[in-house]
């Protein structure tokens, strides 16, 4: 039996373990090799650049696993993008700076690479869910700040070109008395991610809402209306910043969505994710 077939789709491959930085961890005492996993088309070779999705997911700072949601962004490698998902330290290992400084690492490495991965250096978007979020926001929101920019491939920039946020928390001078009578946010959240005795002044450089600039690439913001861990008072105000200094930025309300919820994974969402990306990186 024989069978004609026809190219229709690009065909993709998925890269995993690559090293794209060498950090302190526990405390400073030891160091590990931090790693991400891309999706990227199979036939490289002569291939138009592709923009590129850098994909954060969350856990509260706490723990994280950067193959979790590979499944679900494979909907936007099939759309075009390169993904790379990414880890980063979380508090047990390394308090607040380190994660958005390897956040920024994993930018640096895949510009310095970008014709390895087919990737446009031009249009690198930050993106992620809950606690990576947060460090999606803040990646867009610290494109200027040099000293966050640690480890290899400093000739090469950490700016984003826009910022896909899942319900990250943009705000992190709330005071854990904020937290009380809500069973679902751990209580020693903003502890572990600053530090036991921080200050107010640490709790404003982690939070996104606090560093906003004209300078600020273009945000989509999807925040579910019944969150019980991130407030959707956090999304509002940080939507409402971005705009007053000039910023684009959309806010997506979820009706009936809680935190993680699976409705912000369905193909009506992503397709308004890829509509709102696709309409910016043009």
């Amino acid at each position: 039996m024989h069978l004609t077939v026809e190219k229709k789709r690009e065909v993709l491959s998925l890269i995993t373990g690559v090293t794209y930085a060498n950090v302190e961890c526990w405390y400073g005492a030891t160091r590990r090799d931090l790693h991400m996993d891309l999706i990227v088309p199979k036939n490289r070779v002569g291939h138009a650049p592709c923009p590129c999705i850098v994909w954060f997911c969350g856990g509260a700072f706490r723990v994280m696993d950067r193959a979790v949601w590979m499944p679900e962004l494979l909907r936007f490698a099939e759309a075009g993008f390169v993904v790379a998902s990414v880890e980063y330290r979380t508090g047990n290992e390394a308090i607040f700076p380190a994660p958005l400084c390897d956040a920024k690492a994993a930018v640096r490495f895949l510009r310095a690479h970008a014709g390895d991965y087919c990737i446009d250096p031009e249009r690198i978007v930050s993106a992620g869910e809950s606690a990576g979020g947060a460090i999606a926001c803040l990646l867009g929101v610290t494109g200027e700040d040099k000293s966050l920019d640690q480890g290899d491939w400093l000739e090469q920039s950490s700016r984003v070109t826009a910022v896909v946020d899942y319900y990250g928390l943009a705000d992190m001078t709330i005071s854990l008395k904020d937290f009380e009578g809500n069973n679902d946010v751990p209580p020693w959240m903003l502890e572990e991610t600053l530090g036991v005795h921080y200050t107010r002044r640490q709790a404003e450089a982690a939070s996104a809402v606090k560093r906003v600039s004209p300078s600020a690439p273009p945000h989509l913001i999807l925040q579910g209306l019944d969150d019980a861990v991130v407030s959707p008072s956090q999304s509002r105000n940080y939507y409402e910043k971005l705009r007053e200094n000039g910023v684009t930025a959309e806010l997506l309300e979820l009706e009936g969505a809680q935190h993680g919820d699976d409705l912000f994974f369905q193909d009506e969402v992503k397709d308004r994710v890829l509509q709102f990306l696709q309409g910016t990186l043009k």
